[in-house]
C-alpha cells in the first residue's frame, strides 16, 4: 500500500489531497500505477526478467547448451511474460502435469512389462 502511495504520490498529489480522493478515483489511480504505467510492478518485473537473462548469458559460465536451453521466461515468476490469465495458466499448468503423469504411467508399463526395447 505505501509502495503504491508513493507512486501516486509522483503525480503531485500532497497527502491531504489523496485522502480527498473519490474512493473509486483512488482505486483506478492505484490500477493504473501497479499494472498499467510503465514504471508500475508488470513492468518492473519485465526488465528485471530480462536484466536477469542478460547477465547470465553474459557471464561466460554457461556452455553452448546451457546458452541453448536458457530462456528469458525462467526468469518469469509470476507469469507476466506470457501475456496469459491467471486461469489459462493454470489450465496450461495444469494439462503439462498430466501429460507428465502420463508420460510416468507410460514408462512404469513398459517397465513392468519388460518391453523395453532391448530385443532378447
Amino acid at each position: 500500500m505505501m509502495f503504491s502511495l508513493k507512486l501516486l504520490n509522483k503525480r503531485g498529489l500532497s497527502p491531504s489531497e489523496l485522502e480527498s480522493l473519490d474512493p473509486e478515483l483512488f482505486e483506478y489511480m492505484m490500477i493504473y500505477d501497479s499494472s498499467i504505467e510503465p514504471s508500475g510492478a508488470r513492468f518492473e518485473h519485465i526488465k528485471y526478467s530480462n536484466l536477469a537473462h542478460l547477465i547470465l548469458m553474459s557471464s561466460g559460465n554457461l556452455t553452448q547448451d546451457g546458452m541453448k536451453k536458457a530462456n528469458v521466461h525462467d526468469w518469469d515468476m509470476h507469469g507476466l511474460l506470457s501475456n496469459k490469465t491467471v486461469y489459462e495458466r493454470m489450465q496450461d499448468e495444469e494439462q503439462k502435469q498430466l501429460t507428465q503423469q502420463q508420460l510416468q504411467q507410460s514408462a512404469m508399463m513398459q517397465f513392468i512389462t519388460g518391453s523395453t526395447g532391448t530385443g532378447g
